[in-house]
């Protein structure tokens, strides 16, 4: 009966010994698999872009998300976060760094649109949002830039009109119309404001001022515009700022 139960324990001591082995073993090829994985996607961006980047964070963690996420930032746009995924079933690697490649070609295009329709104006093209196909490539079009970049592309627009109030839908409908015929698919925030406060607002300031907590001393109305495949508003709003 002693021989037994000796051997019982045996056992089981051994199966403990067994199991955290492979424990062990499993987080350190975690450990592994984490830093190639990371190794691979900052590899990846170099050779694309023949540029060095930052690494600030990676998330494999979440094992409901089909990618690996990785934030990096670059010398070039120092004030932004670039979005790099792999795709764990394909190991496809994509990234939204075009996205900010294409804010100055995007903002002086749409500069020169918003202006004759709009004389007293200022455009902010708003980068980031997810990762793009690795079709993107910088001298594709903004027509066919905007339809990829989901869900289009992201415009402030700010305009200094004493007559807005009477005007504003007949303005906002021509610009609709020659978005279409460039076939530009935009989402606009739109922003009338006060006399004397359009030279306030710039690139860096302009989402605090504009819609901060004390934007009401700065906005008269705000719009926003919601543009589908039809190159139609389906979302349309105004709203006045007290």
């Amino acid at each position: 009966m002693k021989v037994k139960l000796i051997a019982v324990i045996l056992s089981i001591i051994f199966l403990m010994g067994v199991g955290g082995c492979m424990s062990n073993n499993s987080s350190n090829n975690n450990v592994e698999n984490d830093v190639s994985i990371k190794d691979l996607m900052m590899e990846h961006m170099r050779e694309k872009y023949n540029e060095e980047f930052v690494f600030e964070n990676i998330n494999t963690e979440v094992w409901t998300a089909p990618y690996t996420e990785m934030i990096l930032s670059s010398e070039k746009f120092p004030d932004h976060s670039i979005v790099v995924y792999r795709y764990k079933d394909s190991g496809e690697i994509v990234d939204n760094y075009m996205d900010f490649y294409m804010k100055e070609r995007i903002e002086k295009e749409i500069s020169q649109i918003v202006a004759d329709i709009y004389p007293q104006s200022k455009v902010f093209y708003r980068p980031g949002g997810r990762p793009v196909s690795n079709d993107v490539t910088p001298d594709i079009s903004i027509a066919e830039y905007s339809i990829i970049r989901l869900p289009g592309l992201p415009l402030t627009i700010c305009i200094e009109d004493p007559d807005h109030e009477v005007n504003k839908d007949e303005k906002i409908e021509e610009l609709r119309k020659v978005l279409e015929e460039k076939k530009y698919m935009c989402n606009l925030d739109v922003f009338y404001v006060k006399k004397g406060k359009l030279d306030l607002v710039n690139d860096t300031n302009a989402s605090e001022v504009l819609t901060g907590p004390s934007n009401a001393q700065t906005v008269l109305v705000r719009g926003d515009f919601g543009m589908n495949y039809s190159f139609e508003f389906d979302y349309y709003k105004w709203r006045y700022i007290e």
